[in-house]
């Protein structure tokens, strides 16, 4: 069974403060009334905290959750009012299973970049593929592999200050290395948690995430079976470019597919 890197996810509370903007609200509702499916289920694949489930839930559609961090998962149901009825699933995306194939399915806050491997992005759009309508569409978001996402600085860069629930101050630095063999960046976060302007804890997270090629991307979604119908420079459906920070894939279950991965 693969082991994920998750500790930068295991204080829930923590990730809704640092984790607020739900910018991609707008497109994917877009997207799920172009289909003709505010009455069919959505799935929201690594869902988290629900930042994105809930607001959509709470536009008439009908949400299930998937994630694989319970700690997650059980922060996403204290936030879901009582009146709303979301479907939350503790599952892994590579084998996550629904009662009934949906028409749309998302992936936003760059989760995919989780999927380290090519095994591993495949083993995914096939299981994606189970879960899908037979002409499904799967739309999700990966950071752009530009020359400065990529060499970004090695050494304790300041990214933001918040306050956290105990009403401390909390300074955040980053710092990264980037395997340009495996195409996978190590992206380090230390926090440093101040009462009274005095330093009392510390704490460092680390997780890996995988930098995909957007002709990378078309192949092993074709590979996959599935038609790239659209790649954006962020949500707005701006044309892609050099400058993007983020793409955003969508993409359809394509009949008549030979696996050949």
């Amino acid at each position: 069974m693969y082991i994920w890197s998750l500790e930068e996810y295991d204080d829930p509370e923590l990730y809704d403060i640092e984790n607020t903007g739900i910018e991609e609200l707008a497109f994917l509702r877009m997207w799920s009334d172009k289909l003709g499916i505010k009455d069919k289920p959505i799935v929201d694949l690594a869902c988290g905290t629900g930042r994105i489930t809930i607001p959509f839930a709470e536009q008439g559609y009908n949400l299930i959750g998937i994630d694989i961090h319970e700690g997650m998962l059980n922060q996403a149901k204290s936030k879901t009012p009582e009146t709303m009825s979301i479907c939350w699933l503790h599952q892994d995306c590579l084998h996550m299973q629904v009662d009934v194939p949906v028409p749309l399915a998302y992936m936003v806050g760059h989760a995919f970049q989780h999927f380290l491997t090519n095994q591993h992005q495949n083993k995914f759009l096939q299981t994606l593929r189970n879960v899908l309508t037979k002409d499904g569409v799967f739309i999700f978001n990966t950071r752009f592999p530009s020359i400065e996402e990529l060499l970004q600085p090695s050494e304790e860069v300041f990214w933001k200050s918040i306050t956290d629930s105990q009403n401390r101050r909390c300074d955040i630095y980053t710092k990264m290395f980037f395997d340009m063999i495996k195409q996978v960046q190590s992206y380090v976060t230390i926090r440093r948690f101040y009462e009274n302007e005095k330093m009392i804890e510390e704490k460092e997270t680390k997780i890996d995430l995988r930098y995909t090629f957007p002709q990378e991307l078309e192949r092993v979604l074709l590979m996959n079976g599935f038609k790239v119908l659209h790649i954006y420079d962020g949500w707005r459906e701006k044309m892609l470019s050099k400058d993007c920070y983020t793409m955003v894939v969508v993409c359809q279950k394509e009949q008549g597919y030979i696996n050949y991965t």
